[in-house]
């Protein structure tokens, strides 16, 4: 009977444990860390939550994801982590839901922190390039390929959260600051933050 209970004690507590979500809560007690730019305390804060809820497929988690990888870039131009850290750390994530941060819409090619829209007849994307506060150095430059064509005036002047499929992670080959990650997501969405 002992070894019953243990069993179902044993087993429930599996249960419990991939069952954790991520949640509002925690996306939120992230965001203090990441408006200081404290971007080691953000990522071992989002690693946490990723390791509890590695099955969770909630927009949350794609979230929490993408300040984990956003957060460690920001490592690598503190020098707090090494390109070769930074690559141990994201690979794993090739493959996963991402959803990126909101930013305000711009049709002017270099802006920083803003989604350029570019549809026509042979392209269906958008692209970010995505700072630290003082716009020194680019963490990640994120593009997005879309399954359905994008009407940017749909959004008007929103922020715009784009989220999908991470596809490709690529490290600057030449491991400089100016800019640390490329990020492509394909099956991409586009939606009005809010």
């Amino acid at each position: 009977m002992k070894r019953i209970l243990t069993a179902l004690v044993f087993v429930f507590g599996l249960t419990m444990m991939q069952a954790q979500t991520v949640t509002y809560e925690d996306f939120k007690g992230l965001i203090p860390y990441l408006k200081t730019e404290d971007w080691k305390s953000a990522f071992q804060e989002s690693s946490k939550l990723l390791k509890a809820a590695d099955h969770d497929t909630s927009d949350f988690k794609a979230i929490v994801l993408y300040v984990n990888i956003f957060s460690a870039a920001g490592m690598v131009v503190n020098e707090q982590m090494t390109y070769k850290e930074l690559e141990n750390n994201i690979m794993q994530f090739k493959g996963q839901k991402i959803i990126m941060s909101a930013h305000p819409l711009t049709i002017k090619d270099g802006s920083l922190n803003c989604l350029k829209f570019s549809v026509s007849d042979t392209t269906n994307e958008a692209f970010t390039s995505s700072t630290n506060a003082k716009g020194t150095n680019i963490l990640c430059f994120e593009r997005f390929h879309f399954k359905d064509k994008q009407n940017p005036a749909n959004f008007g002047n929103s922020f715009v959260r784009c989220g999908g499929t991470l596809d490709k992670i690529e490290l600057n080959p030449n491991k400089s600051m100016i800019w640390i990650l490329r990020l492509t997501v394909k099956n991409a969405f586009a939606r009005k933050a809010g």
